[in-house]
């Protein structure tokens, strides 16, 4: 079978039974996949910078800017769910641009310490702007509402949040098999020689990470709705981290990488969220994967086939003259 129809038959068996899992599965399955759908929006929208080259560890503020702003909307306007949730977005990716334009042109770590930086600002203005956010005593969110229809079940919420995935996941898919995709690339392979072919590569960073942020609104809008309650630090640098740690462990060097990262992540992790074990989980896994299989879990079927295919001539019986 053709390398293409495996990958349509093992993508429509996933969205099969991810559809079908409400039915068979009950509210807590529901709800820890849907979980997994926000960490694999999130994930996925970071490849576009990583690409580029820019370690950006930033992106849980832009999330949180999604969240608070669809959240707020919702709560104290009655705006229904698309609405907010494209406002969250477009302010995501405005902020994103009034941040990338001056900081993009650092490189390596003063980009990230820039990232970091701004996560701490964002969740301190989450916290102390109180008046408008609760601050720390935290925000109670209404019921994602679409075309006056009140989504008021787990599972109508699980189908919205994979709705949005397959969205966001072809859409980028879309364009890194796209010329921009190439050019992502080649910026992030050697940004010189692609400014000396009349590149211009800070415009297509700029890009890149406002991109991401939109889409990382996204994630934080269902997120805000779904959860119903924002609390600051749930945006903090852990889950940055975090998000970073989805594409490394899954693999940067394919577009499934992030998407296996995160859900395997998020689902293996589970009986440890919320805790400090969950950080222990994540560095151990990190550096199994950094030492065992440094191109990430994607490669791993391939690694398997491989030593597979050796011990079958290694003790496959020897021919006789």
């Amino acid at each position: 079978m053709p390398r293409s129809a495996r990958t349509a038959t093992v993508l429509i068996v996933v969205v099969a039974l991810l559809l079908t899992l409400p039915l068979v599965g009950g509210d807590y399955y529901v709800y820890l996949f849907a979980l997994a759908f926000i960490n694999v929006i999130l994930a996925a929208s970071l490849r576009p910078s990583l690409s580029c080259g820019q370690l950006n560890i930033g992106h849980s503020a832009f999330m949180c800017i999604g969240a608070y702003t669809s959240a707020l909307l919702a709560k104290n306007l009655n705006v229904p769910f698309e609405v907010s949730l494209l406002c969250g977005a477009v302010l995501a990716a405005a902020v994103g641009l009034a941040i990338g334009y001056p900081s993009l042109r650092l490189r390596g770590v003063y980009f990230a310490m820039v990232t970091v930086a701004f996560v701490e600002a964002i969740r301190l203005i989450a916290s102390i702007w109180v008046s408008l956010t609760r601050g720390n005593a935290g925000l109670t969110v209404p019921k994602p509402s679409i075309l006056g229809t009140t989504l008021a079940t787990r599972t109508s919420q699980y189908y919205l949040g994979l709705f949005l995935m397959l969205v966001v996941l072809l859409t980028l898919y879309k364009l890194e098999r796209s010329r921009l995709g190439l050019i992502w690339k080649s910026i992030g392979m050697a940004d010189n020689l692609a400014q000396s072919l009349g590149v211009n590569i800070a415009n297509y960073k700029l890009l890149a990470f406002a991109l991401g942020c939109f889409f990382a609104g996204v994630a934080g809008a269902f997120y805000a709705h779904f959860i119903r309650f924002l609390f600051p630090p749930e945006f903090g640098f852990l889950v940055a981290t975090n998000i970073l740690i989805y594409n490394f462990v899954g693999g940067r060097g394919h577009f499934a990488g992030p998407i296996v990262g995160a859900a395997f992540l998020s689902l293996l992790s589970e009986p440890f969220r919320g805790s400090p074990y969950e950080t222990i989980f994540f560095s151990i896994v990190m550096l199994l994967t950094i030492l065992f299989l440094p191109g990430g879990l994607i490669t791993l079927p391939g690694k398997l086939a491989g030593l597979g295919r050796s011990a079958s001539r290694t003790y496959a019986p020897s021919g006789h003259a």
